[in-house]
């Protein structure tokens, strides 16, 4: 069970099912950000998280394991 804490909400997240929802892409800089939604039984949270870089291109699973292996242990709660 992952809890997370984001600075603009005030109060944790509790096993939340993470959805990746939109990605925006920058060709000419080569980064990309993602609109991500947290979802629990009460409630549902967007988070935009940026700075995902890549060299050539990227996939849809580049995106996905971007967002749960780097940018969310960011915000989690032990």
């Amino acid at each position: 069970m992952a809890t997370y804490k984001f600075p603009q909400f005030n109060l944790e997240i509790i096993d939340p099912i993470v959805n990746v929802e939109k990605v925006n892409d920058s060709i000419l800089y080569q980064v990309c950000s993602a609109d991500v939604i947290l979802t629990t039984p009460s409630a549902v949270f967007g988070i935009t998280f940026s700075g995902f870089s890549y060299d050539t291109t990227w996939d849809d699973q580049d995106i996905v394991d971007w967002v749960n292996n780097v940018e969310l242990p960011q915000y989690e709660v032990e």
